[in-house]
């Protein structure tokens, strides 16, 4: 301790290498796959340095090695994801608050979402029918299960909503738009059937759904942590299939045709440029989806709001700033092939913030309340 205190930096250095060299180990054969190697001359953490400058995250090695959230050196990616600051995206400050987010905690073996205890890496996500396990934070890898169980009086005690959240996702409103003919539109109840044909796009949050809102074998997602409106066509979001090579989502939604396309980004975005110079380059997104998806029916989600503490306390990442871009998000739909949803209707509370209740961080919903989102998007299915 005493050594710690007169040398902090080294400490920290000497730690950093450490962790540095874990993930390289960690992907030695799977992200730094293609990389030469030499134990003596190059060591892993030269992999790591390598990979960045070629555009691999290093936190990509913790996934292809299947460690998750929940283990060392797993839980140090929570700690690249910063908050609250200028040009910065909202992630996990600590490891106990990215694994309650991520719907670990303390639940014994898993969570009532993901009961199993199965370990998802809660970082870059991309799945669908044919690759519904594909992992987030880079990682389009096939999902690495870690073992893990809880009994059935565990799975009933841990993480059940009371009956009044349970009401709270069913009690959803709905309204009405306007058809090509005049006539009037009207969102619909679905089942989960109507997934089957859709494509996911968004950030952590998006992240989240895919990891616990049990939709996963059906749809597809390209979602990453801290992805953005600016580069959402540039991320490597994706697994080509046949070739198992990384492709964009352009790459991706050039390649496959679908029958809807959901689309949330926004919060990254609050503390870089102006809600004029976002719309810029989210309206070319919806109108580059557009080209690659003539057929298919757009979503533009409006950005979740957080939690009122973290509204009054932040002057970026608040509410005020999120309404604002939401108002110019919804001036998109054309009520005929794009549609603006806004899931605050089913997650906030009376004041208009995001329900305390239901988050951890105050930004991103606890495992089991991805539940109210879902059931919100099968609220509001459009059958042209």
């Amino acid at each position: 301790m005493k050594l710690i205190k007169k040398c902090p930096v080294f400490f920290l250095l000497a730690v950093s290498g450490l962790a540095f060299t874990l993930l390289g180990f960690a992907g030695r054969f799977s992200v730094y796959k293609d990389y030469e190697f030499d134990i003596a001359k190059r060591p892993y953490l030269s992999l790591v340095m390598e990979g960045a400058a070629k555009g691999a995250a290093p936190w990509e090695a913790v996934g292809e090695a299947g460690l998750g959230e929940n283990g060392f050196p797993g839980w140090l990616v929570a700690l690249f994801q910063n908050d609250g600051k200028e040009g910065q995206s909202i992630g996990y400050q600590d490891e106990e608050e990215a694994l309650e987010v991520l719907g670990q905690g303390d639940i014994p073996g898993g969570t009532e979402a993901n009961p199993g205890g199965e370990n998802r890496p809660d970082i870059t996500a991309a799945g669908g029918a044919e690759d519904s396990q594909a992992e987030e934070n880079g990682m389009q890898e096939q999902d690495v299960r870690a073992e893990g169980s809880m009994s059935p009086e565990e799975g009933d005690a841990q993480g059940k909503m009371s009956g009044q959240e349970e009401a709270d996702v069913q009690d959803i409103p709905g309204r009405e738009e306007t058809a090509p003919d005049g006539s009037a539109y009207e969102f619909q109840t679905v089942t989960e059937d109507y997934f089957n044909d859709a494509a996911f796009i968004g950030d952590s949050r998006t992240v989240g759904l895919l990891e616990y809102g049990g939709i996963e074998d059906r749809a597809d997602f390209y979602a990453k942590i801290s992805l953005t409106i600016y580069n959402v066509f540039t991320e490597q979001l994706a697994k080509e299939e046949g070739t198992g090579r990384k492709i964009t989502a352009e790459e991706a939604l050039a390649q496959k045709q679908y029958g809807k396309i959901y689309l949330m980004l926004g919060i990254n975005e609050l503390g870089t440029g102006t809600t004029e110079t976002f719309m810029e380059e989210y309206r070319a997104v919806v109108d580059r989806i557009r080209q690659l998806q003539p057929n298919a029916v757009i979503f533009v989600e409006g950005i979740m709001k957080v939690t009122g503490k973290k509204d009054r306390e932040d002057p970026i990442f608040n509410n005020a700033n999120i309404e604002e871009k939401n108002a110019a998000i919804a001036e998109l739909a054309d009520n005929r092939t794009v549609f603006y949803i806004d899931v605050n209707e089913a997650v906030c509370d009376g004041e208009g913030n995001l329900n305390e209740e239901y988050t951890m961080d105050e930004v991103h919903l606890k495992a089991k309340y991805y539940e109210i989102w879902k059931q919100f998007l099968l609220a509001h299915g459009i059958e042209p």
